[in-house]
């Protein structure tokens, strides 16, 4: 009865209440074994025994198959028999046995179309993910990856390879094994499934894809070494974010992997399971990543993952400016130091993430602390090799006097406020302290000077891509339009109170810190700053609900959630802080300080807001710097931080991410939550600091 629009027919006899005797007529597809066992164990099955036969329908098909027209027509019509006796694992699905065969049958169907239509790897994606809702991850638990005796004889059959499998039984084995070789490109014709005690007896005759066997020492070393490490891969897929993402991915992981002349020696340490549990995990957090990050960057990766013990420990500051100091001293000119600095920023931005997505750091305080760090060193250290680099070519900019003339380079926003997540804009500003010219044979002015080191230290720094690493210097005066570098008198007159800053620039200033450049002149900076913004005036909160809604109508999506910029987002939230820090930082100078929650603990000892409000307000802004990050990690830009629909399967990938396993609605339940405080939070607190003062 096959035919193209019936292409399986699957009958099951009970044997008693929970066992059955399972055919399965199909026409034959590359990999279609993998998504038989797969799904059966989707449906809670364990495959006691069996036996597979592939069945050519006339003389000498098998023969016919080098080319691509003999192969679609051969596998048109070749057919399959498969014969299983299967027990369900658990009882609770005893229930439903009167659909249970009928919903197999059409979701196999559905599977077999995917590969009638040469969509191999979509069908074993789509299976992945049925296999990990079927077998949960266990939150920090590496299931006992156990070895694998794989007997490869090429003397048995004239016409196949012959596999003989010995290893201990596993839930999903036979999924996993036969996935592995489905994705290493190995086509499976029979099949003979035992169990002997507790361990697993099997026997499969295998080719290539073009019908051919597997012949030759260096072919044999990598379909075993490929295949037990797709099969133990496959055995943590539940561990990762997205299952799918983390399968197709694997097996790309492992292509490179093959293509590189010492692949023997690297893979010996891929065996460890805890390497191949980060992998789970690396790979399935996002398309972005792998896309962008870990398939570029191979060379990168590898020796990451291979020590991925030593992901555990995080370096601090002066650690990594030893780091950093030591690469540098061998660079022989300018573009060397660029490159050594760049290459460190790039292999110390990714060993952070790697920290963070494999949970080595689960506070946001923390790995926002360590990407600041980074972040800081870097910027201070290339606008340091940016000065000494044009200072050969004009001289030192002094002053009248003769003095040298500092420069200061300060941080604001996420880097201001330790509180940078993935993808976030880095904004500086470059700020120096007098007028006067270069000391070199060019004549050039102080400013003229100060505004080449910023052109240049744009050039420094590369971005792998918009978005990762991005420099902004619009919060500068009169932005886009000013200077790009700043002197101190004009910082003072354009942030003066009644000066021409907008309320929006002055209060972003609250964020703002030195973190390079001429310490004496940062201090001052920061000194200057607290004059513009800590006046003790009353909160303008005409201004805010001026900007916020310009922010909802140019950036809020209607009928959408927006992490950052809808109403009860994260902007809510940090406006709300920063209303009553400039309301009250003249009074309180532990007040002034650029971490938002650092600046909820000040308020809360001071006695300006509450306790309980206080730790609601606290619990919000980390819950929303979490989601905001999922969001960044997977999308790869700070732009784009709309909320998926709550039925959405990447609102369900949304919710692994952020540690609720299978359990999306707790997301939505803490979203509604945390977003109807912030909204109410900040209608109370910003009356509150828009207030006159009591005498």
């Amino acid at each position: 009865h096959l035919s193209d629009d019936n292409l399986v027919e699957v009958e099951a006899d009970a044997l008693d209440e929970l066992s059955w005797r399972v055919t399965i007529v199909a026409y034959d597809y590359l990999g279609e074994l993998s998504l038989i066992c797969g799904l059966l164990f989707a449906y809670g099955f364990s495959i006691i025994e069996g036996q597979v036969h592939t069945y050519e329908p006339q003389a000498g098909a098998a023969t016919a198959v080098g080319t691509a027209a003999a192969q679609r027509q051969t596998e048109a019509r070749r057919k399959i028999v498969d014969v299983f006796t299967v027990r369900l694992a658990f009882s609770g699905r005893a229930g439903e046995r009167n659909t249970l065969w009928s919903r197999y049958a059409r979701d196999l169907a559905g599977l077999l179309q995917l590969l009638q239509a040469r969509l191999q790897r979509e069908a074993q994606g789509e299976l992945a993910k049925r296999v990990a809702v079927a077998l949960p991850s266990v939150p920090g638990a590496i299931p006992t990856l156990h070895p694998i005796d794989i007997d490869i004889d090429n003397e048995t059959s004239d016409q196949y390879t012959v596999l003989r499998i010995d290893t201990p039984d596993t839930v999903g084995f036979l999924y996993e094994f036969t996935n592995a070789l489905a994705l290493n490109g190995v086509h499976i014709a029979r099949v003979s499934v035992s169990s002997r005690g507790d361990r697993v007896h099997d026997t499969l005759y295998v080719t290539d894809a073009q019908g051919h066997k597997l012949v030759g020492p260096a072919r044999e070393r990598e379909l075993r070494a490929a295949t037990v490490l797709v099969k133990h891969f496959t055995h943590l897929l539940p561990h990762s974010p997205n299952p799918e993402s983390a399968l197709l991915h694997f097996h790309e992981y492992l292509g490179e992997l093959f293509r590189r002349p010492s692949w023997p020696d690297e893979l010996a340490s891929l065996e460890q399971p805890e390497v191949l549990d980060a992998l789970a995990r690396l790979l399935g957090v996002s398309d972005f990543l792998w896309d962008d990050f870990l398939r570029m960057q191979y060379a990168n990766l590898f020796p990451v993952v291979r020590n991925v013990g030593a992901l555990a420990q995080a370096k601090d500051k002066v650690a990594l400016a030893g780091e950093l100091t030591a690469a540098l001293a061998s660079a022989p000119d300018v573009e060397a130091r660029l490159a050594v600095l760049n290459a460190f920023k790039d292999r110390e931005m990714f060993r952070i993430d790697m920290r963070h997505i494999l949970g080595h750091i689960a506070d946001f305080g923390q790995f926002s602390a360590e990407l600041t760090d980074l972040v800081e060193l870097v910027v201070a250290t290339a606008s340091q090799i940016c000065v000494e680099h044009l200072s050969g070519h004009y001289g030192r900019p002094l002053d009248e006097q003769g003095r040298p003339i500092p420069f200061a380079v300060c941080v604001l926003g996420k880097c201001g406020g330790y509180e940078l997540g993935y993808a976030s804009d880095i904004e500086v500003m470059f700020i120096y302290d007098g007028s006067g010219h270069a000391s070199g044979p060019r004549l050039i002015s102080a400013s003229e000077f100060f505004e080449k080191v910023v052109v240049e230290f744009m050039r420094a720094i590369w971005a792998r891509r918009e978005g990762i690493f991005e420099i902004d210097l619009d919060l500068r005066p009169y932005g886009k339009a000013g200077s790009l570098a700043v002197s101190l008198d004009l910082f003072r007159r354009y942030f003066a109170p009644g000066g021409p800053a907008w309320a929006y620039e002055r209060q972003a200033l609250i964020k703002l810190r030195a973190i390079g450049g001429d310490p004496t002149l940062g201090a001052h900076v920061e000194q200057v700053r607290d004059a513009c913004v800590y006046t003790g005036a009353p909160f303008d909160v005409a201004a805010m609900r001026a900007m916020r809604e310009r922010q909802l109508r140019h950036l809020v999506t209607p009928g959408t959630f927006n992490a950052k910029y809808s109403l009860g987002g994260l902007v809510d939230a940090e406006y709300a802080v920063q209303a009553l820090q400039m309301r009250y930082g003249h009074l309180y100078p532990d007040l002034r300080v650029t971490n938002t929650r650092a600046a909820i603990r000040a308020l809360v000892q001071r006695r300006l807001v509450s306790a309980q409000n206080g730790a609601r307000l606290h619990d919000a802004h980390l819950f929303l710097q979490n989601l905001i990050n999922a969001l960044r990690v997977v999308r790869g830009n700070s732009k784009d931080l709309t909320i998926p629909s709550e039925t959405s399967e990447e609102f369900a990938f949304l919710a692994r991410r952020l540690g609720y396993g299978s359990e999306p609605a707790r997301l939505q339940a803490d979203l509604t939550h945390h977003t109807t405080w912030v909204r109410r939070l900040n209608a109370s607190l910003v009356e509150q600091a828009s207030r006159p003062e009591t005498k």
